[in-house]
């Protein structure tokens, strides 16, 4: 089976492998197998995937790395440190001789390249190819490819239709657009908002002006700078000529409007003197404005016109609003505020008296009851937010955009939330007109705070130049609020009226008067000597005559005849204007109570009549329809009303009662049946959506709250409370969601609680209970929750925890901080231990990065926790620790995790990390039980060369010993800027294995510089290379006592033991390396396999017919078979590799014999050859005197060469006889080692093969699940 990218399985197909030697100085640059499937070259219209096949594109993405060491980096320093180098740009060669560079995270492609493109380095991997040899390629996965241009080619939704729906034409638009080679787009012209944007992309500009523009300003700040004179006594500036208009002249107005007249709204405003100069010096300073600019060079002028969309007359807006701008907060507006003070402190002064006016008394009409008030509240709420805004501005036109925003939001909102929801909602367009836009303009200015209106309202009128004011959408909405300033200023007493009486009322429920409530919502029960609240002098005091109605008052119960005639005058312009009234006339008695006594009643004034065609049209279809607005049978006082009154925030009188923690006084509200029946309790909620139960549950009123659900379990069906306790807040969240504030209630409710109901935040009720950290009852509160939303799953199994998973991805054990309740949901609930949240943490990543280490020792207790998983940093849990305490105990946890050796102590590498220097440190860890059960540990800190250093200095104490060799070990720096963590994890395991092996040998098992190794922190190289020489000085020395030597008679036999041992040591190296072959196959397999169902899940979520829980539930399914580090094919391929080692190291060890038995046989022939040639001396030589001396010389030394060469060939037989039994020791021993490790790795691998298919059929599982939830309606 071939590789799943096409760059790897073209690549490895082709005879460039061959020219990467060596292979660890060469990185393969791989572009992912999404970008190469659905992308193209722009230029030749070429699939990637199919350009991927050339020699040309394989060879661009391989770079090569002479020595194994990364290039200096532009300007970096010899022999500076990798933190200096670090960030440097370097230059990489590819095989086929271009340049590409590197720079943190990012690849460039640079000389030899057609175009020039850039990618992200994502990530990196060691790649096993199928090959006997067992190559380790490094890959860096990157996000483009660096060879063409690249085109994203996108996959079309699927849409089952006859006909292409509108998203299916819509797609098809876009990719059309897409596939299509245009031409270059033409250049994007400068979005410029404001002249001082102007100024800052247009410099030359700016030069000519700027000096201009600050003279303008300075000379009209120093001619206005004189202290404004106290204002002289005046009438209103609002309806100035008569504070009462007649009946006649607003039928007249009326009739005027819905004649459809002139388009030009009329105003009451009048300009003071001061006010009057002050618009003449800034209408002066405007034009000079203007005039600067039109002086500007022609030349940058037409270059401003080709680079933005600006015209003559946006500039000249743009400019009269910089310059008001820069005179706004210094001279015009103080000046204007001050001419006003008078009218804006009166205003201001009666606006906070109506500060309490509920949005069902200034005339409103509210559809749907309650519902319908709190989305009447929402809009005027954001409403309100947007006028505040008005406080702040900084010129005439921005207070004005506000404005229109403002009374955009208010009367458009509720068309928007008609298209939202999908829902018809005629009736409440119908209300949005001009009249009703006149009282939500008015709780809206009431609301927001505003101060200085009247200054305000002026200066929009008469201070903006550019735009025409007094008509249009501009005119309307200026008019609209001058309307309602007027009302306020001249015919306010009502509201204000009503406004103190809602404030007693509230005042009473919250400080839990029950005597003032009797008073106020039952008055008919006072005793007569009692003065009655709604006569009580207190209740006006503060009102005075010369608040006169702006319309006309309406007359009370003795002045029929009047009202009458007033009304028959009203008739003749096109229906009653009782809706825009704040209080309607009390109805005709009927006859037979016509001479009943009624009691004085203050009426309200009406708001004044929006100039408006449609009110007629409003008039005439709100009169035949009954609905909750202003109009109250009894006037302005009546006790219904005043009970359902709610203040700025949605709270109404029950409402403060229970957040105030008043009992007694919920009980006798709640008494009053009349007034609060349990439907009107079930829908009481304030804008917040906060139902009354909620509010209870969150004031922690133990007493409060029982009583309060007495009254419901007592009025309301078992169905209705089940629903009300579902009821969510603008939070999403229910009552159940603060159930930590009583947890008592969890039992009492009980299965009735939505468990599974998740907030917009995506917590569910026990998610919020679980991150109660500090709950005094936290573990009885968490445990009850528990069984009660397993029990509510009515599946009969575990927790599922997948249900309650929030919207960042956390599941119950990110947020559990308690490690017992941490092992309460590993072992009894449904859980998926590695999930990660958006950020890729996974629990055991939370609890490391805070420090938890009850709950990490918990997690790493379970055998599914993965910790070799990482972020989206790359970073794995041990890395995120929070410190080097936190990283210490997680080492210890590793080491406990790992299996003892026979003596019972446990020795393991934990960690590797990365040093500035470029260098690696590994992190070894020794423990040892000690008699009273603790466990001692000890931590050294060791890099390559260290155990580089100890393998030479074994090997020159003891020669003959096998020693495996993992030292030629890739660099994870080749890329200095992104180092390889694979690379690093696996030099790590590969140098843990060695050490495991020297603890398993048979000589040094008990070395002292194996035990000093791991239990000594420092080590003295040179002082520890110097006792190695002495020892083997002195072994080499003592040999001759210690051994007997082999004689030459005797090395057949050690010869055919060497052979015998070789020939099945070699058979166990060529079986290992078949099944380390056919693990790397299959690690790779599955490598492709994850990856092909990711890209198939990203294809199915395109599938537009297909719910959204069957998406989600297939990339559940894929998320199963996500490879890990740490799964049991990378173990069961690191312990094969390390047999693999350690028999090569026995094979090696096994020629040494064979070395001594050849120089063994080399010194018998010299020993031979001397004696032969002291006999042919003998022989030939004359028995002469002259011959004698030479005769005895050569005798002397052929005879010292033969004992030589026998001193020589004793030491080889006894250095034999040593590597002998040395070698059959140590092969005996690892031949037993060899059997117990290879049944202990098999019966490992199946062991963890086995949770690891449990872990993934759970996630088969629930995957399913989430299908069976909303199954495909046939």
């Amino acid at each position: 089976m071939q590789p799943l990218n096409p760059f790897l399985r073209a690549f490895f197909r082709s005879a460039l492998p061959s020219q990467c030697a060596p292979i660890n100085h060469h990185v393969l640059l791989v572009p992912t197998t999404d970008i190469l499937l659905n992308a193209k070259d722009r230029e030749s219209n070429t699939s990637y995937a199919e350009l991927a096949t050339t020699e040309e594109f394989l060879a661009s993405h391989v770079l090569r790395v002479p020595g194994g060491a990364p290039p200096a980096g532009n300007g970096a320093k010899d022999g500076g440190n990798v933190r200096e180098n670090k960030s440097k740009a370097k230059q990489y060669s590819t095989i086929n001789g271009r340049t590409v560079v590197l720079k943190d995270a990012f690849v460039y492609s640079n000389k030899g390249f057609k175009t020039l493109n850039q990618a992200q380095l994502l990530q990196d991997v060691i790649y096993y190819p199928d090959t006997p040899d067992g190559q380790q390629w490094l890959v860096y996965y990157i996000s483009r490819p660096l060879v063409g241009s690249y085109q994203a080619t996108p996959t079309l939704a699927a849409v089952i239709s006859d006909e292409p729906s509108k998203e299916r034409k819509k797609l098809l638009l876009e990719a059309s657009e897409t596939a299509t080679s245009s031409p270059p787009p033409v250049p994007k012209k400068k979005d410029v908002k404001n002249f001082g944007e102007l100024l800052n992309q247009f410099p030359m500009i700016s030069r000519q002006m700027q000096s201009g523009l600050e003279k303008i300003i300075r000379d009209f700040v120093a001619a206005n700078d004189t202290p404004v004179q106290k204002p002289r006594s005046r009438s209103s500036s609002i309806n100035s000529q008569s504070s009462t208009p007649s009946m006649k002249s607003s039928i007249s107005s009326l009739k005027s409007s819905l004649s459809g007249g002139s388009t030009v709204h009329p105003t009451e405003l009048e300009l003071e003197p001061e006010e009057d100069a002050l618009r003449t010096s800034l209408e002066g300073a405007i034009t000079a404005a203007i005039e600067l600019f039109q002086r500007v060079d022609k030349q940058q002028l037409t270059q401003l016109g080709a680079n933005t969309e600006l015209t003559g007359p946006v500039v000249e807006r743009m400019l009269e609003r910089y310059v008001v701008e820069q005179v706004h907060d210094q001279t015009v507006f103080p000046k204007v505020c001050a001419t006003r003070k008078p009218d804006d402190g009166d205003l201001d002064s009666k606006i906070r008296k109506m500060a309490d006016i509920d949005i069902a008394q200034v005339g409103i009409p509210i559809e749907d009851g309650m519902k319908g008030k709190r989305e009447l509240a929402a809009r005027l709420a954001k409403g309100v937010e947007v006028f505040k805004k008005m406080g702040v501005a900084s010129s005439p036109q921005e207070m004005l955009e506000t404005l229109l925003a403002t009374q955009k939001i208010v009367s458009e909102q509720a068309m928007a939330d008609a298209v939202e929801e999908g829902v018809e909602k005629q009736s409440s367009v119908l209300t949005i007109n001009a009249d009703i836009l006149v009282s939500m303009l008015l709780v809206v200015i009431i609301r927001s705070g505003v101060r200085h209106l009247h200054s305000r309202l002026l200066y929009m009128r008469y201070f903006i130049f550019m735009d025409e004011v007094e008509s249009g959408e501009q005119g309307y909405a200026l008019a609209t609020m001058e309307a309602v300033l007027a009302h306020l200023t001249n015919a306010s007493s009502s509201l204000r009226k009503a406004s103190k009486r809602n404030r007693l009322l509230w005042q009473a429920a919250r400080s839990g008067d029950v005597q003032a409530l009797e008073a106020i919502l039952q008055p008919s029960i006072l005793q007569p000597g009692e003065a009655s609240i709604a006569e009580s002098p207190t209740a006006v005091d503060d009102e005075t005559s010369d608040d006169s109605s702006f319309g006309m008052d309406l007359p009370a119960a003795g002045d029929d005849a009047q009202d009458e005639n007033n009304r028959s005058d009203f008739a003749a312009v096109n229906g009653s204007l009782g809706h825009v009234f704040p209080f309607q006339r009390p109805p005709t008695p009927p006859p037979e109570q016509h001479d009943a006594k009624v009691k004085k009643r203050v009426s309200m004034a009406s708001l004044p009549r929006s100039q408006s065609v449609s009110s007629g049209y409003s008039s005439r279809s709100h009169s035949r329809k009954r609905s909750m607005d202003s109009t109250m049978s009894n006037g302005d006082l009546s006790s219904d009303k005043l009970a359902q009154t709610q203040d700025a925030d949605g709270n109404s009188v029950l409402m403060m009662t229970v957040e105030s923690g008043q009992q007694k006084t919920l009980k006798f509200l709640l008494s009053l049946h009349s007034h609060f029946r349990a439907d009107f309790v079930l829908d009481d909620v304030n804008n917040a959506g906060t139902t009354l139960l909620s509010a209870a549950v969150q004031s922690e009123n133990e007493d409060l709250t029982d009583h309060f659900i007495a009254f419901l379990e007592k009025h309301t069906s078992s169905e209705q409370l089940q629903r009300y306790l579902s009821v969510q807040d603008t939070q999403g969240r229910c009552m159940a969601h603060y159930l930590f504030h009583q947890p008592h209630l969890i039992r009492r409710f009980g299965k009735k609680l939505p468990w599974r109901l998740k907030d917009k935040h995506g917590q569910t009720p026990l998610f919020a209970a679980c991150r109660s950290y500090d709950h005094r009852q936290y573990h009885a509160m968490v445990d009850a929750a528990m069984s009660l939303a397993t029990e509510t799953q009515g599946d009969g199994q575990a927790l599922h925890l997948d249900d309650h998973v929030d919207a960042k991805g956390n599941t119950l054990l990110h947020i559990v901080v308690d490690a017992q309740m941490t092992l309460k949901l590993l072992r009894h609930c449904d859980a998926d231990v590695n999930a990660a949240n958006d950020k890729r943490f996974t629990p055991l990543m939370v609890g490391s990065k805070y420090g938890r280490i009850d709950t990490v020792r918990a997690l790493f207790g379970d055998p599914r926790v993965d910790t070799t998983l990482k972020d989206i940093r790359g970073l794995t849990a041990v890395e995120l620790a929070k410190d080097d305490d936190v990283r210490n105990r997680i080492d210890d946890l590793v080491l406990l995790s790992t299996p003892a050796g026979k003596d019972g102590r446990t020795t393991t590498v934990v960690r590797s990390f990365f040093v500035e220097d470029a260098t690696i440190r590994f992190v070894l860890k020794s423990g040892a039980q000690n008699g009273n059960g603790s466990i001692t540990v000890t931590t050294c800190r060791r890099a390559v060369a260290d155990f580089e250093s100890l393998a030479n200095w074994l090997s020159t104490e003891c020669p003959a010993s096998w020693l495996p060799l993992h030292f030629n070990l890739p660099s994870p720096f080749l890329v200095p800027s992104r180092p390889s963590r694979a690379v690093l994890r696996d030099v790590q395991l590969r140098l843990d294995n060695f050490f495991r092996a020297l603890l398993a040998h048979g000589t040094f098992a008990m070395h002292e510089l194996v035990w000093e190794f791991f239990l000594v922190p420092e080590l003295d190289a040179s002082m520890l290379t110097e006792r190695s020489k002495r020892k083997a000085e002195s072994r080499v020395d003592n040999l001759k006592e210690d051994f007997e030597p082999v004689q030459m008679t005797e090395t057949q036999e050690v010869e055919n033991f060497v052979a015998y041992a070789k020939d099945q040591v070699r058979g166990v190296t060529q079986a290992t390396r078949k099944i380390i072959r056919s693990i790397n196959k299959h690690k790779m397999h599955c490598n492709d396999v994850f990856e092909a169902q990711s890209l198939a899940a990203a294809k199915v979520a395109t599938l537009l017919f297909l719910p959204q829980s069957h998406i989600t539930a297939f990339d559940r399914y894929t998320k199963t078979s996500l490879p890990s580090e740490a799964s049991p094919w990378s173990s069961l391929y690191y312990s094969f590799h390390s047999v693999q080692s350690t028999s090569t190291a026995i094979q090696v060890a096994l020629n040494r014999p064979a070395y001594l038995i050849g120089s063994m046989g080399q010194a018998q022939r010299g020993i031979d050859r001397h004696i032969s040639s002291m006999s042919r001396s003998n022989r030939w030589t004359p028995n002469i005197g002259l011959f004698e001396d030479a005769k005895r010389s050569a005798t002397s030394e052929a005879w010292d060469k033969a004992a030589k060469a026998r001193a020589e060939l004793e030491s080889l037989g006894c250095e034999l006889r040593y590597t002998q039994q040395t070698v059959a020791s140590e092969l005996a021993v690892w031949q037993d080692e060899h059997v117990r490790a290879g049944r202990a790795t098999l019966r490992r691998f199946a062991k963890e093969t086995i949770v690891k298919e449990k872990a993934r059929l759970e996630g088969m599982k629930r995957a399913l699940r989430e299908i069976k939830k909303h199954p495909i309606a046939p």
